[in-house]
């Protein structure tokens, strides 16, 4: 598959800087839940959004740039959350395979309200 608007989707490098994880940059569909799932649950920031309107990109927080320079782990959330594989295992690839993942199935904002954590209603006890 091939973007119609070129110009409007520019080529990004892979970043396989990291000793077990790959970026593919270009498959990024500003989702914002790696970013989220970073920051709320791993407690790091390692994911950000830059730029604004069609520049608008993912971006990782390092001064490098790369993925190797943050502090990242293959079991943090962030990894695990994306829903069109930026981010990849390297040497792995998907553990489930493409059409059988639950994103397929399900639009990505249903599936993160499951997985959000939620609040106790009023009157629920613990």
């Amino acid at each position: 598959m091939t973007a119609g608007f070129r110009h409007l989707f520019p080529d990004r490098p892979v970043d396989a800087s990291h000793p077990e994880l790959l970026l593919d940059f270009n498959r990024c569909v500003l989702c914002e839940l790696c970013v989220r799932a970073s920051r709320e649950v791993d407690g790091k920031s390692v994911f950000a959004l830059a730029g604004r309107g069609l520049e608008k990109h993912l971006i990782v927080n390092s001064e490098s740039g790369l993925l190797a320079d943050t502090d990242v782990a293959v079991t943090d959330k962030a990894v695990a959350v994306c829903p069109v594989g930026v981010i990849i295992r390297k040497r792995v690839g998907f553990a489930v395979p493409i059409g059988e993942r639950r994103f397929d199935k399900r639009p990505v904002s249903a599936q993160a309200l499951e997985d959000a954590p939620r609040k106790p209603a009023e009157g629920d006890h613990a």
